[in-house]
């Protein structure tokens, strides 16, 4: 099996960071990426996270992926104080049309959405970061 990293870069803006995301999907990489997200938003201290995964391709997540990077999405969220309230932009299907991560993550404690239109994503995370 052949193993390849997502590349990734960051963008420190006023209120929050963006980490963006491009490469083939594996199940190793979003997890790995989810810990680099937020640990890279807690260097830079922000507490608004916009993780842009519209680059990734390949496989489809399956739904136990999905089901393993919502709960690491909490536990994420639950490690750092303050909390980094976290939005992930992608396009369907790799983000589920019926948001099952976020519902994991959401469920488990985490202030964090998905979208699939980046001015929304960023008017619910500025609008949430603003109201702390």
């Amino acid at each position: 099996m052949i193993f390849f990293r997502l590349r990734t870069t960051v963008e420190v803006h006023a209120r929050h960071l963006v980490f963006r995301c491009a490469g083939r999907y594996s199940r190793a990489e979003a997890l790995r990426i989810g810990r680099e997200s937020y640990a890279e938003a807690a260097r830079s201290n922000r507490d608004a996270l916009l993780v842009d995964v519209r680059d990734v391709a390949g496989r489809v997540p399956p739904i136990l992926d999905r089901f393993e990077i919502g709960a690491r999405v909490a536990r994420h969220y639950l490690e750092f104080d303050p909390r980094i309230r976290l939005a992930l932009l992608g396009h369907e299907p790799m983000i589920h049309p019926d948001r099952f991560g976020e519902l994991v993550a959401r469920n488990r404690g985490a202030d964090a959405r998905v979208f699939t239109d980046e001015p929304e994503a960023l008017g619910w995370l500025l609008e949430r970061a603003s109201s702390r």
